[in-house]
């Protein structure tokens, strides 16, 4: 990412995430959510049954948006979207939809091997095109790299369900049995599919508000602030989502209890250094990283890394509740952190405030929204809170200890680079003691 954020401007970064909103929303949302309940389903006849009517629906869906993305054109234009990229777009959209299926097969069988190679397949593909595509110079480059990288996935999906053993059947497969799956778990369109549009509004509207107020490469500054202080999160969900996803479905909420407890005081506990050094690190250490034409995404950041380190923990947990059909609950809650924190960005832009104010209330509001959630999923589980707020405390004496050292070694005339380099460590050698007495704990 150095070197991507070397060879691309924050203005090609902006029209980027303004694509990858749109493809990540609407692609997301393309399957009704059906994709949840594949996970569940233990017959293989019925599972099969219910694959293909999802790919049905992630076509017709498909469709669907096309027109939307047509008649939005005027909406792009103000976000310096032209029809060629819109068409990109809508592209990578439809390879997230057919993902979302495949990868929920996978689930159902417990393939998590299979999946986390996808995602670094994924990866990898898109590097190498957008490191190549950057010699060009043109920004289009970021957008056909994404795409690649998804077509490369989706391809690896398909060969790995259909060669498994559990492959997905031909037998009784007809339209009226596909209709009455999606009868059958008409629950997940109903809860789960508005749970996905608020938590991906909470997530990607930022960018288009933030478009109607200003220019791409304001869109480009904090849509990779958010995107760096939220890499971390992209790694709990893929590695903690689909397993307490899959052993909650089998084995129930309660006796995950001891695990989840473990694993939420040992990220609270290993995330409280690394956000007291990107708060000190501001938008000098963003510089030192980046390059100097990032110069305002380390402040945005600074504001973004508590919610982004509290997500980390609370974007797995949702699937918990999922699993044992209290998505009301998952629904209510998103309702509220989205709504209140999109609205305090908009409101405050509206108001005439500047970014760095909106984005300050945009972060209050996730803050006490994801504190509440981790409150009800333990009210549910009927898991011991006690233990919660002593680490949250422990985690603010670690944060704040961090902080002031940092602040020691300033005034003590080191070099910055000294500086970033001791917090590098700290926040490290932190990280590692918490991980390995967490190992030592749930193994």
């Amino acid at each position: 990412m150095p070197v991507l954020f070397r060879l691309y401007t924050p203005q090609d970064f902006g029209v980027w995430a303004a694509i990858q909103a749109v493809a990540i929303v609407a692609g997301s949302l393309a399957s009704l959510r059906f994709d949840l309940a594949l996970v569940l389903e233990r017959d293989l006849v019925a599972a099969s049954q219910l694959l293909f009517a999802i790919i049905a629906v992630i076509l017709a869906s498909s469709l669907v948006m096309a027109v939307t993305i047509v008649v939005s054109s005027g909406f792009l234009y103000v976000l310096r979207i032209d029809a060629i990229s819109a068409a990109l777009g809508w592209g990578w959209l439809v390879l997230v939809g057919l993902s979302t299926a495949f990868q929920s097969w996978l689930m159902r069988a417990g393939a998590f091997g299979s999946v986390s190679f996808a995602v670094i397949l994924s990866a990898g593909i898109t590097n190498l095109v957008q490191l190549g595509g950057g010699v060009s110079g043109y920004g289009v480059w970021l957008i056909i790299g994404s795409i690649a990288g998804q077509a490369a996935a989706l391809m690896f999906y398909i060969w790995n369900v259909s060669r498994g053993a559990d492959h997905p059947v031909w037998r009784a497969l007809t339209f009226e049995a596909m209709c009455i799956m999606l009868r059958k778990n008409r629950r997940f369109p109903q809860f789960s599919l508005p749970f996905t549009l608020l938590s991906l509004l909470r997530e990607r509207a930022p960018i288009f508000i933030i478009g109607a107020f200003g220019p791409p490469a304001l869109i480009g500054l904090y849509s990779q602030a958010w995107r760096l202080t939220h890499f971390p999160s992209g790694l709990t969900s893929a590695a903690l989502r689909p397993v307490f996803f899959h052993r909650t479905a089998t084995e129930g909420l309660a006796s995950q209890g001891r695990s989840v407890d473990g694993l939420v005081r040992c990220l609270l506990l290993a995330s409280s250094p690394w956000i007291a050094f990107v708060i000190f690190g501001d938008n000098a250490l963003f510089n030192f990283l980046l390059g100097q034409q990032w110069d305002g995404a380390g402040q945005l950041a600074a504001l973004l890394i508590m919610p982004a380190a509290l997500f980390t923990i609370t974007n797995w947990m949702d699937r918990l509740l999922d699993a044992v059909g209290r998505q009301d609950v998952n629904l209510k809650m998103e309702m509220i952190a989205g709504l209140s924190s999109v609205g305090a960005l908009w409101g405050t832009l509206t108001a005439g405030g500047s970014l760095v104010r909106a984005v300050l209330m945009q972060s209050a509001a996730l803050i006490l929204s994801y504190l509440g959630f981790l409150w009800v999923c333990y009210g549910i589980a009927n898991w011991p809170r006690s233990r919660l707020i002593i680490c949250l405390c422990a985690a603010g004496a670690i944060g704040g200890s961090t902080y002031l050292l940092l602040i020691a070694l300033r005034s003590l005339m080191f070099s910055q680079t000294e500086v970033f380099f001791a917090g590098f460590v700290t926040a490290g050698f932190v990280t590692v003691v918490v991980l390995l007495l967490a190992w030592k704990e749930l193994r």
